[in-house]
């Protein structure tokens, strides 16, 4: 069977154009958006290098950002351990919050509809492919 890249490439990018219609909708940049998921998960008062290493996001990207949204009054910084700051959410923060998490909601929804059987192998095709995708990216 041959394989179908334009299926692919047109699935991936769909899933990319709906999350950043999704940002678009809850008031975010892309990358914003990622940043909250990871404060999503880690909790109010995580890490600055939480941000870069869970989001793949260079330290630059999440800088320009982290400044961006303290200038909209949605997060500010604290001292942490050493150089590493300690992101809080403002009240108005929250709110973003708020909204970033219904979308992981409806991920969950979505996910805990498939079988176990289902997520397994879509979590173990996707892990399979980045390993693969990085590795075959030292031949560029």
């Amino acid at each position: 069977m041959q394989i179908d890249l334009n299926e692919i490439n047109n699935i991936a990018g769909t899933v990319d154009s709906l999350y950043h219609e999704a940002a678009l909708k809850i008031g975010l940049s892309d990358r914003e958006m990622d940043m909250l998921y990871v404060i999503s998960i880690y909790g109010n008062g995580c890490q600055q290098s939480f941000l870069y290493k869970e989001t793949g996001l260079k330290k630059s990207t999440v800088n320009t950002s982290l400044h961006r949204l303290m200038k909209e009054g949605v997060l500010y910084l604290e001292d942490g351990d050493g150089r590493n700051k300690k992101v809080f959410l403002t009240e108005n923060g929250m709110e973003y919050l708020k909204r970033v998490e219904k979308l992981m909601n409806i991920e969950r929804e979505i996910y805990e509809s498939w079988t176990d059987e289902e997520r397994d192998l879509y979590m173990d095709l996707s892990r399979r492919f980045v390993k693969q995708l990085e590795a075959k990216m030292q031949e560029l």
